[in-house]
């Protein structure tokens, strides 16, 4: 009779080892398939974001400033296969606050649009600038500039 005890013991002790190693097993094939979901997710919102910057050209045509403020207008032209929106300016690295008109209105593909912004710099005539247009994207646009 002990025996039986003892074989049926043991029987009861693996099944419930088999259930534990499924209910593991299950648990983390359940985990990985969800994380490889998000890595993929990731990685097309990724390469979208890329295809979309790849096709997104545009080019600063005039700068303009009065002789007397910090004001400066811009003309682009977009050349690119998107429609774009500028959403920063840099002058000389810093970051513009202030914009009077154009900032995040759509400028169409083959179209040109106008900014207008204050620079944090003060302009001076005869100096250089480095001014840096961003579209929304994240596409730069760099160029020097002299007053």
């Amino acid at each position: 009779m002990l025996k039986r005890r003892k074989a049926a013991s043991e029987v009861l002790a693996s099944l419930v080892i088999l259930l534990i190693v499924s209910l593991l097993g299950t648990s983390l094939y359940s985990f990985s398939l969800s994380t490889m979901r998000y890595q993929q997710d990731n990685l097309n919102s990724e390469i979208r974001l890329e295809t979309a910057r790849a096709k997104e050209n545009f080019k600063v045509i005039y700068f303009g400033w009065d002789g007397l403020g910090d004001d400066i207008s811009t003309m682009i032209l977009n050349y690119g296969q998107l429609d774009i929106k500028i959403s920063d300016v840099y002058v000389n690295g810093q970051k513009t606050g202030t914009y009077l008109s154009g900032r995040m209105e759509t400028i169409y593909t083959s179209k040109f649009g106008t900014l207008l912004f204050t620079s944090p710099v003060t302009i001076n005539a005869g100096n250089n600038y480095e001014i840096v247009l961003v579209s929304e994207r994240g596409v730069s646009y760099a160029i020097d500039w002299t007053t």
